[in-house]
């Protein structure tokens, strides 16, 4: 442990030992401030997220286009999105970077490269060289977790069929289930074109930003319904 201690104070190793230092302190202060999360606002979104169909109705795609600002910060970089660096946070990549470079570092001046002014000097850029397509391997499993999906938007629920969950839909009340995948959207819905009761099946024809609610009617009345769909639920 000693012979560790001492090799990672020697330089270029130090410079890595230090930045090391710097990802571990950061990553300590994010485990304690997703501990202390609790003791913030516990209904951040609760406005919204309560509500699908409210979410619905403001255009859920207008929010993203795709990019975090992370991403945006390293648009520049074409060696950077290259690698694939960019796929991830940018603290995650730089963390694991500093990692392989520690990693890297103490190898190449143990095993590799002569203990003499010369190599200590060239290891230092010759690890960070190294260090960037092997933590881009290490960050490629992590990648799905940070993709950022696209949003559902009013367009994509245009001519869906949606089921009646209040007592009825009219023209000023009302509102619907779509299944969204594995999931269920409750949006708020019209209908101007007569009554629709629990459980009935209705057909999404456009969005009404003034009422900011759905327009429907009865699928009976615009599509063919095959056998059983009509059926109350």
């Amino acid at each position: 442990m000693s012979e560790l201690w001492e090799a990672a104070l020697q330089f270029p190793t130090v410079v890595f030992t230090i930045a090391l230092g710097i990802v571990l302190v950061y990553w300590l202060f994010v485990i304690l401030g997703a501990l202390d999360i609790g003791h913030g606002h516990a209904d951040v979104g609760g406005d919204g997220a309560g509500d699908v169909g409210d979410a619905a109705g403001h255009d859920a795609g207008d929010g993203g286009d795709g990019h975090d600002a992370d991403g945006d910060a390293e648009g520049g970089f074409a060696i950077w999105r290259g690698l694939g660096l960019g796929s991830v946070p940018l603290t995650i990549s730089i963390s694991i970077i500093v990692l392989v470079s520690w990693f890297g570092s103490l190898i190449a001046m143990h095993y590799i490269l002569p203990d003499t002014g010369w190599a200590r000097g060239v290891a230092l850029p010759a690890v960070l060289v190294v260090s960037l397509p092997i933590a881009a391997v290490l960050v490629r499993p992590l990648a799905p977790v940070f993709r950022i999906k696209q949003g559902t938007t009013n367009a994509d629920l245009t001519g869906r069929i949606c089921t009646v969950n209040t007592g009825h839909v009219d023209a000023t009340f009302g509102d619907a289930t779509i299944k969204e995948g594995g999931d269920v959207l409750i949006i708020q819905v019209r209908c101007d074109a007569g009554k629709l009761a629990r459980g009935d099946k209705a057909l999404v024809i456009e969005f009404d930003p003034e009422r900011k609610a759905f327009i429907v009617e009865p699928s009976a009345d615009m599509l063919p319904v095959s056998k059983g769909e009509g059926e109350k639920t």
